[in-house]
Formats: C-alpha cells, structure tokens, sequence
C-alpha cells in the first residue's frame, strides 16, 4: 500500500494578513473547505510505502531539530506580487513568496530526505522546487479575470505571515490531512505582530 505526502509550512491565522488570505480563499479557492489551513508546499507531494511513513517522519523531524535548533521564534514568509499558474486544467492564483537563503537550505535538506524515501520503480517528484501560496482555483479565463480583479483591490499591500509549523500532510480519499507537526514554532506576541506590519 503507497500512501501519498507533501510537507508544507503552516502559519499562525490570528493576524490581520491570514484572515485576509482565508476570507479571499473561502470565497475563490474551491478546495478550501477540504483544507482550510493555511500553508505553503515546500516538498511537493510525493508517494511512499505505507510501511516507510513513520521512519520518514522521525527523520524529518531529527533533521528540522537540527536545523531550527533553539531558534524557534521571529520567523517570517513575506509576500511580494500575485500572479497566476495553469495547472491541469485549471488556473491557479497565487501570492509569490520571498523564499530567504535559510529557509531555501531546509527546503532542499527535506526535498533530498523525501525524496530517498521513493523506491526506483515509482514515479520521482517532481524536480521544480518553485512554491507559491495557492488563493484561487479557476476553470475559465472569465472567472480568473474577476477572482483577479477582486485580489488586486484586496491585496494592495502584501506582509508577511509568522510561522507556525513545517508539517506534513498526507492524503486520504483525496483530501489532505494535517498529519503531523514536524516542528512548532513559537506563538508571536502582539507587539511583534505590529511592528512587522509597520515594517513592510
């Protein structure tokens, strides 16, 4: 039996920009409601034996304590533009995130382990390591123009949204699950909050 992963990072939804994120998605995103979470892929999703999940996840973790080592608070993913993605046949829209060098060294450390994991005989992942943060799902070019228009009005100023874990998340009749946390991050304090929104 195979069962299918992707690990994303996940942000903490108690700040002005996250609410703005789910009330946009809530109207726009048609898998929101089979996960609500908000969070960015940054292993893309990837199919091991069921046998192998929980050895996967110890080494995730081991690696993601090593790497964030007692370094656990003022983490920050900032957004700079909005722009669209054509993915089997539908149009994505996404908000683009400013990928740091520290967080692009954890994504490939994890992208490395994951992959390892997928025996020869079944399909590799996909190589591309680009991410973005998906807002609006579209089947037409008439619906992505009015999700598109809405978006620009809404999102004039982009800032940026505290970490809350890197987690993976796992399938299950076709919906993803948040399946464990791989690593908590701390909870920002109010005035953290404020100063990084006066700040961008």
């Amino acid at each position: 039996m195979m069962l299918k992963y992707f690990v994303g990072l996940t942000f903490y939804p108690d700040n002005s920009f996250a609410k703005k994120i789910e009330h946009f998605r809530s109207r726009f995103d048609t898998k929101f409601n089979s996960n609500s979470t908000i969070h960015l892929p940054i292993v893309p999703p990837f199919e091991i034996p069921y046998s192998e999940g929980k050895k996967l996840s110890q080494e995730l973790v081991e690696e993601l304590d090593s790497f964030y080592f007692d370094n656990l608070d003022h983490h920050v993913l900032k957004f700079d533009d909005l722009d669209v993605h054509d993915y089997k046949k539908n149009l994505l829209l996404h908000l683009n995130p400013m990928i740091d060098a520290d967080l692009a060294f954890c994504q490939e450390s994890l992208f490395s382990i994951c992959q390892s994991y997928i025996v020869e005989r079944e399909k590799r992942m996909k190589t591309d390591k680009k991410t973005f943060m998906t807002i609006g799902r579209f089947s037409s070019e008439t619906e992505l123009h009015h999700g598109l228009e809405h978006a620009r009005k809404e999102f004039v100023h982009f800032t940026g949204l505290p970490f809350e874990s890197i987690c993976l998340f796992r399938q299950n009749h076709g919906i993803w699950y948040r399946e464990s946390d791989l690593i908590t991050f701390k909870r920002p304090t109010e005035e953290f909050l404020q100063s990084l929104e006066a700040s961008i």
